[in-house]
């Protein structure tokens, strides 16, 4: 029977599932936080040298993982048009936003060719890349951008959507926005 915790301390609200092999060492390294403040925050494992796979660990974040925000439209804009983004942890540690949108092609929002997704992290700065889509029509764009490490997602972060020039490198407007509150995480 796996072990969760009921519920986890304040900068220790997202979780993790343990898998086949993992230890806290590895664990508490993928995340980049001591192994003493790993065990002491995950007091439902009463000894940190056994673990099983599907025991729930608490690790660092501010917000819960894995974390989904419905992205709202800006302005005018065709029918379908919507978004979500998703955070989790990277895969290589750190935290990650996957964006996910069904957009019309840039060019109906002006002189732009392609999208990017984008996290603005109050006091920190932006992160963001290239949006890419696929074949339907109308596509569905996707990208995932990973954190640095020393970065961390918090609450009144901005989530966005917005045209792009690769050209010009003139940026456009926002199509789809959210922002991270309390209660928006699904």
């Amino acid at each position: 029977m796996p072990r969760v915790p009921q519920n986890c301390p304040p900068a220790f609200l997202g979780r993790y599932t343990v898998l086949p092999g993992d230890t806290f060492y590895a664990i508490a390294q993928m995340f980049r936080v001591r192994i003493e403040a790993l065990a002491v925050n995950n007091p439902h494992i009463s000894n940190p040298n056994i673990l099983f796979p599907g025991d729930v660990l608490c690790v660092p974040g501010l917000i819960p993982y894995p974390c989904c925000i419905p992205l709202q439209t800006q302005g005018r804009v065709p029918f379908g048009t919507g978004g979500v983004a998703y955070i989790n942890f990277a895969p290589r540690g750190g935290q990650a936003v996957s964006f996910m949108a069904t957009l019309p092609s840039p060019t109906f929002f002006g002189n732009y060719n392609m999208y990017t997704g984008d996290i603005f992290i109050p006091d920190i700065g932006g992160f963001g890349n290239q949006m890419f889509p696929t074949s339907e029509d109308p596509p569905t764009w996707s990208t995932r951008v990973e954190l640095p490490t020393a970065a961390s997602i918090i609450l009144n972060s901005r989530l966005a959507i917005s045209t792009f020039n690769s050209l010009t490198g003139a940026t456009g407007p926002v199509i789809v926005e959210g922002i991270i509150t309390g209660g928006s995480c699904i």
